[in-house]
């Protein structure tokens, strides 16, 4: 579904990713692990085409992403970052719901402009979304009105509209309250259960070892080690794991 081969990404004189090598399977649930800052949002974000990076490949259900030049982009690169965008959803740390729209306005503002369906058919599609993660009695509220964890999960339904084949979550329980952390986990299981081809970044280690196929640990930009959640948490090769998750695991 997806393969990564020598990816480079730098940040100006700051290089992070030296040659990146990744391959995800259909329907493979993987979760990347590891210290604040060391790489795991932003390679989330580049096969998503939200980073250009320098050097490497990713292809995402055969469409090729290329490095991208800042100025005059070819149009061809331009159009492989749309066609992923329509079979690879995201959900961000930050909901990123329009506050002048209701919940159900969110949600369908997306097929309806960009995918052309018509309005009834994406009325449908929202209410059995909402009535999926409980949130059918929603449907008029804007998202000042609900709380942190009832905007992830309609922020998760907005991407899941779309229809994609595939999803990625950048750490999206890290802007909730501890006791909300609960209701979108449980969520994004339900779409693990189904055979969601998923990528997660996360702090979470116990949900990381409940729905996890493998686990992927990055530090400072290397994959240092990655296996079964049952190898990796409980007799991890690497020393940088091994210290990453002694300090995480005491918290």
């Amino acid at each position: 579904m997806i393969r990564i081969r020598g990816l480079h990404k730098s940040f100006g004189a700051q290089q992070l990713f030296k040659g990146l090598d990744l391959d995800i399977t259909r329907g493979e649930v993987v979760v990347c692990i590891g210290p604040s800052g060391s790489g795991k949002s932003t390679f989330l974000r580049c096969i998503n085409g939200l980073e250009h990076f320098e050097k490497g490949e990713i292809i995402v259900d055969a469409i090729e992403l290329h490095s991208i030049r800042k100025v005059r982009p070819e149009r061809q690169d331009l159009e492989a970052i749309r066609q992923v965008r329509l079979k690879v959803g995201m959900v961000f740390q930050q909901f990123n719901l329009f506050p002048h729209m209701t919940v159900m306005e969110n949600i369908i503002e997306a097929p309806v402009r960009v995918l052309g369906r018509k309005g009834e058919e994406a009325y449908r599609d929202a209410l059995a979304l909402l009535e999926k993660i409980n949130l059918q009695q929603k449907v008029d509220s804007y998202p000042d009105q609900l709380s942190g964890g009832e905007q992830q999960r309609v922020a998760i339904a907005r991407a899941l509209a779309m229809r994609p084949e595939a999803m990625l979550f950048d750490e999206p329980t890290s802007s909730l309250d501890p006791e909300m952390v609960g209701e979108v986990l449980s969520v994004i299981k339900s779409l693990v259960n189904e055979g969601m081809t998923t990528v997660i970044a996360t702090h979470e280690m116990g949900f990381a070892d409940e729905v996890a196929d493998r686990v992927v640990v990055f530090d400072k930009g290397d994959i240092v080690e990655m296996g079964p959640p049952e190898e990796i948490f409980s007799n991890p090769k690497a020393e940088r794991t091994k210290v990453f998750l002694s300090r995480v695991l005491k918290r």
